[in-house]
């Protein structure tokens, strides 16, 4: 028997997708079967149906907003609401949506089966609500996905300032998410609306929480607006104080309250990511660009030049964020997943004669008879795959590389603007109250020694001991 001690815990993600893009029943129903076959990733309550929640991203459908998607206009806002006292909350959604050019023409209360959760999950259970919204002012889905952003920052803004109970689930012109703190097999008992054979798509992705770092909320069930996570951002301490560090440089123009803070750090580490990923995003990178710059592989030896140069020109923009991590993510546009760069969390694909793209975190997710022949395999550490309906279908890793790294002249850019200074060379004089600083900034004499000396003499890792070398008390 395997000993237990080498037992491992994680959550279970995946999606499924159309490659030419054409929308079914079929996709919704087999991302649903997906998540209960993935249920025993997530754990349970004492109540034994409250789960560390599960969820789905799917685009969002013409049926639900009340007339036809030709214009790309009509938009849905996913509302979790103080159950007690949802009016205020509402009020401030519309005002921040006209704050945007976003009307909201009113609100849907979602249909929930109660019976499905457990006693724990039903007494914090929020009011769930949509907002339609619709936006006069037009523009392609990128703008209208900028002001999507730009009105949920202001809801929040406004929930912070007015203590109001309310969490954006979802704001946008292209997908929704239906997410609740139960166990995965409970998800379309929860909402009717995703047992309705209206609801087709041609994608899904799926996620069952198995919280490990925070405790199970509604909040912190996934997907988030974007991404579903199995995994762990070792860095996220560091990620997060570099977003925040940034907040200066975001905005070009707009109120420092709308953008800052960057990040929400009261959410997991997942949803900082997540909002990360947004915020490249929506400024004017695509999916599979924004994935690739904070969930890079380990590129310094690819064979290809043009790649080494387009991830050694990000990695002066961003850090990564680093640990084991499979990540799936959907704009409607298109779908990615991604691989950490030590390969910590599997991914499986499944690639079906028909179109069908099925991707999980364990073989056999997603039932893929009837599809025709099936070719399976698996993303190997730091690799992508992106279904794109509009740019050829499925792209494996090497091509994703290759396509990210001729966009631009990144080897052109590296000569002409990256500096780099040798291990050893001096710099210039510190100036005389150097001390000073360096004590109001913390630093001790062993760290000079044992860290930052070996820095910049060897070129060494900054590591060191984390002995403790206080004198004990009877000393």
């Amino acid at each position: 028997m395997r000993p237990y001690e080498r037992e491992r815990d994680a959550c279970g993600i995946g999606f499924v997708a159309d490659a030419e893009g054409r929308s079914s029943r079929g996709i919704v129903d087999a991302a649903l079967d997906a998540l209960c076959r993935v249920k025993h990733r997530g754990a349970v309550a004492s109540d034994r149906f409250t789960g560390d929640g599960a969820g789905l991203l799917l685009p969002l459908p013409a049926w639900l907003v009340g007339h036809g998607r030709e214009d790309d206009r009509t938009g849905l806002a996913m509302l979790f609401l103080d159950p007690a006292d949802p009016g205020p909350a509402r009020g401030a959604v519309e005002a921040a949506c006209a704050g945007e050019g976003v009307e909201v023409t009113g609100f849907r209360e979602v249909p929930v089966e109660p019976s499905a959760l457990g006693a724990q999950a039903r007494a914090s259970a929020p009011c769930i609500e949509q907002a339609i919204l619709r936006c006069p002012l037009g523009g392609d889905n990128a703008a209208l996905e900028r002001r999507a952003l730009l009105a949920r920052r202001r809801i929040e803004c406004s929930a912070r300032r007015d203590g109001l109970g309310l969490y954006v689930a979802s704001l946008s012109f292209k997908t929704v998410v239906y997410k609740a703190l139960c166990a995965a097999d409970a998800l379309p008992n929860f909402y009717p609306d995703l047992a309705d054979e209206r609801y087709e798509a041609w994608f899904s992705l799926f996620h069952q929480r198995y919280a490990t770092n925070t405790l199970p909320t509604w909040e912190r069930a996934q997907p988030f607006r974007l991404l579903a996570h199995n995994g762990e951002i070792n860095t996220i301490r560091g990620n997060a104080a570099a977003m925040t560090a940034r907040e200066g440089h975001l905005g070009g123009g707009l109120p420092d309250a709308l953008l800052h803070p960057a990040v929400d750090e009261d959410t997991s580490d997942s949803g900082i990511l997540d909002q990360t990923l947004e915020l490249l995003l929506r400024g004017g990178r695509d999916l599979a660009h924004a994935a690739a710059m904070l969930v890079p592989p380990a590129w310094a030896n690819d064979p290809d030049p043009e790649v080494r140069h387009f991830y050694r020109w990000h990695e002066c923009l961003t850090e990564p964020w680093d640990g084991p991590a499979a990540v799936v993510m959907a704009d409607d546009d298109r779908v990615v997943a991604r691989l950490d760069r030590n390969g910590l969390r599997p991914l499986r694909v499944a690639l079906c004669d028909d179109g069908l793209v099925a991707c999980s975190s364990e073989a056999g997710a997603v039932d893929t008879r009837g599809h025709g022949p099936v070719t399976r395999t698996r993303l190997g550490p730091g690799q992508a795959l992106v279904v794109d309906p509009g740019a050829g279908g499925v792209i494996h890793d090497p091509e994703v590389k290759a396509r990210l790294a001729r966009r631009a002249p990144y080897g052109d850019w590296l000569r002409r603007h990256a500096r780099t200074r040798g291990t050893g060379e001096p710099l210039a004089e510190a100036g005389p109250n150097v001390l000073a600083r360096q004590v109001a900034a913390g630093y001790t004499k062993e760290e000079f020694t044992v860290v930052i000396r070996p820095m910049a003499v060897d070129g060494a890792e900054p590591t060191s001991s984390m002995g403790d070398d206080t004198p004990q008390p009877p000393l």
